[in-house]
């Protein structure tokens, strides 16, 4: 994979120590669980843990270099001495970002991302090699992990960008120069970081500009207000290419069908020709949408229609994503990985409209990230679930409250509420677990940290 002239090459002779006569460099890692044999170990300070510790664990592990900002006493291994082993991991990435000749396509959005990502490798993979970004190594430390991990001979990569404050979004850009990019939509994920929807619309459209800037390709959602005034207004002078679940005029026109037989069904017509229909494994037309989007990348990379909706039919999820399960006769739509105001009113909804023949629970989490907005989005969406006429509600964390006073004030019945603090998860399982019956629809919905998949396990 690497040698010693292509660390050279990247930081030059002066800063490499040890003897490299014998180097071999198979693979690039920053956390030693992982660290295979002949590895480039890259050594991350962090808020809990310092890399620079595990440095002998690496060698150990037959790690056959490293990256380090200081000097390693007690290690035989060359050692790459650094000012900034994050900024050095980046550097590398980009490098070897410079020797892949296939298209790099780019996912970033406040929601579905990953699970658009999902997609689009089910699509592309239908007919080509492709590799994308394993899991939500999306920031500056998992972009640089997922370009080194992408062989020279691969058709297509896909990387997916993610971001809590601006300019972000634009390293990530640099670094990995996507031929291709793709915005799913703008929402309030983050916003109480980045303190409005258009420092969000901002922050995001650091890919465009990129992208826009080495003359590559935009895939527009014209569904989304923000993206299609953009582009309606601007017109950016590269290959673009535009869809729409909603009807608004677009190139590509998906249109749900309705959720069936444990699949999300829609059709699809491109340029007003023979509309074709498909389905997805997973519920919510949220996730028709980042259907639409993956299907019009692989439209764009030369794909016929036909065989991109058979593409994503083989998706499959990111575990804690949209996912379907099944237990004692109790179907759970789980959406666990990640929550924000607008992913959380999509999961309540596809809940909401789902027939089934018992009762429908929700099951909500804090949503982490809102900072000083947080007490009024989390009222936001306890009004909103009373609205849904949901049988049973429980709200766990530490804004638990919060959901409970915009419930009760919107209407929501005293009696279907179960209110639960942060780390009271033991209460919550068995209350739930006293009142599920065989067919009934439990969706389940927090952010990562709340742990909420722990209401469904043994």
């Amino acid at each position: 994979m690497l040698n010693i002239k292509d660390l050279i090459e990247v930081f030059g002779a002066e800063n490499i120590k040890g003897d490299t006569s014998k180097l071999v460099i198979n693979s690039v890692e920053h956390d030693t669980r992982r660290l295979r044999p002949d590895s480039l170990y890259v050594a991350i300070k962090g808020d809990n843990l310092d890399g620079h510790d595990f440095v002998e664990d690496a060698q150990a592990k037959g790690a056959s270099a490293c990256i380090v900002s200081r000097h390693i006493v007690n290690v035989d291994i060359p050692q790459v001495i650094v000012h900034d082993t994050v900024q050095a991991y980046g550097k590398l990435a980009s490098y070897w970002r410079s020797r892949i000749k296939y298209p790099l396509i780019a996912v970033t959005g406040s929601n579905g991302k990953t699970t658009t990502k999902d997609m689009l490798f089910s699509v592309l993979s239908f007919k080509h090699k492709t590799v994308r970004t394993d899991g939500n190594f999306n920031n500056l430390i998992g972009a640089p992990y997922t370009l080194l991990s992408f062989p020279l001979d691969a058709e297509y990569g896909i990387v997916e960008m993610g971001m809590n404050s601006h300019g972000e979004i634009e390293k990530l850009s640099q670094m990995t120069r996507p031929n291709l990019g793709l915005i799913t939509n703008i929402g309030r994920a983050h916003i109480g970081l980045l303190g409005s929807i258009e420092g969000i619309f901002k922050a995001k459209m650091e890919l465009f500009d990129q992208v826009i800037k080495d003359k590559g390709s935009l895939c527009v959602n014209m569904s989304d207000p923000m993206i299609s005034k953009w582009f309606t207004s601007k017109r950016p002078d590269v290959q673009s290419f535009t869809y729409s679940i909603d009807g608004a005029d677009a190139e590509l026109k998906v249109r749900p069908l309705g959720f069936n037989a444990g699949s999300e069904h829609f059709e699809a017509s491109l340029n007003g020709k023979k509309t074709i229909k498909g389905s997805i494994p997973v519920m919510g037309i949220h996730n028709v949408h980042n259907a639409a989007s993956a299907i019009a990348i692989g439209v764009m990379m030369g794909m016929d229609l036909k065989d991109c909706i058979e593409g994503v039919k083989d998706f499959k999820g990111s575990k804690l994503r949209s996912s379907i399960v099944e237990k004692n006769g109790v179907i759970y739509f789980v959406d666990c990985y990640n929550a924000n105001p607008d992913s959380m009113k999509a999961a309540i909804l596809s809940t909401a409209e789902y027939k089934t023949t018992g009762n429908k629970i929700a099951v909500i989490g804090d949503m982490l990230e809102l900072e000083s907005m947080s007490d009024e989005l989390h009222k936001e969406i306890g009004s909103f679930v009373a609205s849904k006429g949901f049988d049973s509600v429980f709200v766990y964390g530490n804004y638990s409250q919060r959901y409970a006073d915009g419930f009760l004030s919107s209407g929501g019945k005293t009696a279907n509420l179960h209110v639960y603090s942060f780390g009271d998860m033991a209460s919550m399982k068995k209350d739930l677990r006293s009142i599920v019956k065989e067919g009934d629809l439990v969706v389940v919905k927090g952010s990562r940290g709340m742990k909420l998949e722990e209401i469904f396990q043994d």
